[in-house]
């Protein structure tokens, strides 16, 4: 830019403030054009020039800067906004990735205790190579339990690796409509037979025909895993009920026991795999899980049941909660669409 000061017939550069120079031959010719135009700025066709005077030039200049000042902090703002939102974005891949992670160190962690059983068994069988099998029932049948408990653990692992009914295994059987009403009557039944021997109440009140649509074979895990969960914490004497109704457009499962209630800081890490809580709210078992839900099975588990269930019920696009109070007990209700 050329600045120049003009007055009467006096036309001086301003070279302190002057980026360019006009060619003088040019300058003579621009000059008369705008000391008579009557605009403070505009274009000069035959001299291919910009003109402006001073307040306006002024002005242009003070929004140049102020452009100058608002760019750098409107990129800045942008990407801040960007590094939030990709934050943002990938704190679920992050999750993903920590919970696979943590899901494999555990699963190893599992595993790694049967296997060391076992290898000591056969060590001590090796040793004793000489001995009757019947002098060695002991490391057989030790072998023989851990070779059982990793059967259980990697048939959970699977169950969680396909939790969605339309995936379901064939030997399952395909994905329809299913009597919930039949399947809980069912389940219940058998476990009665397991509060009875471990003297628990057991009250059932089920309605008759409600049918939702699933896999029959997943349903009745997810079922079985709480009224497992609910007889294995359940003192002698205690209450276990199991209630089954239609509710609006669902049908709403549960399933009651009264006892020790769960820590509150337990309760929203109950459905997470591996997990186990204090085991002060059983009376025979270190685990504070189910290990997926077999009558009469040990209550020490992998804290994999839980998690079984709450996959089951999202892959049938249901929901499955928690409550815990010293008053009410503990109870778990499972939600599903109505057929």
């Amino acid at each position: 830019m050329a600045v120049y000061y003009i007055a009467d017939r006096t036309v001086m550069q301003l070279t302190e403030r002057s980026g360019a120079t006009v060619p003088e031959a040019l300058l003579l010719k621009a000059v008369p054009d705008v000391v008579s135009s009557d605009k403070s700025w505009g274009f000069l066709p035959d001299a291919g020039l910009y003109f402006a005077d001073g307040s306006a030039a002024d002005g242009w200049q003070s929004l140049a800067l102020a452009l100058t000042a608002v760019g750098p902090g409107a990129l800045a703002l942008l990407f801040l906004l960007n590094l939030v939102f990709s934050r943002w974005a990938l704190r679920p891949v992050q999750q993903a990735w920590a919970q696979q992670q943590q899901f494999i160190a555990d699963a190893s962690h599992e595993l790694k205790t049967p296997l060391t059983v076992i290898l000591a068994n056969n060590a001590i069988l090796r040793q004793r190579g000489g001995d009757t099998i019947a002098s060695q029932r002991q490391w057989i049948e030790s072998t023989q339990v851990e070779a059982e408990r990793m059967q259980g653990l990697v048939t959970d692992m699977l169950d969680l690796a396909r939790p969605a009914p339309e995936g379901a295994q064939a030997s399952e059987g395909p994905a329809g409509i299913v009597d919930l009403s039949r399947l809980v009557e069912g389940e219940a039944l058998t476990f009665e037979a397991v509060a009875f021997e471990r003297e628990l109440m057991w009250e059932c009140a089920i309605d008759k025909g409600i049918t939702v649509r699933g896999n029959a074979t997943r349903l009745q895990r997810a079922v079985a895993v709480l009224l497992d969960n609910a007889c294995k914490y359940t003192n002698a004497g205690g209450t276990v009920t199991v209630t089954l109704r239609a509710h609006a457009s669902e049908a709403v499962l549960s399933v009651r026991n009264s006892g020790e209630p769960i820590d509150e800081a337990d309760l929203p890490h109950l459905f997470d795999r591996f997990y186990r809580a204090d085991a002060a709210r059983t009376h025979n078992a270190a685990d504070a899980e189910n290990n997926g839900g077999e009558p009469g099975a040990n209550t020490g588990g992998y804290g994999l049941g839980l998690a079984i269930a709450r996959d089951i019920a999202q892959a049938h696009k249901g929901t499955i909660a928690v409550t815990s109070t010293a008053q009410e007990g503990t109870t778990f209700t499972l939600r599903l669409p109505l057929a």
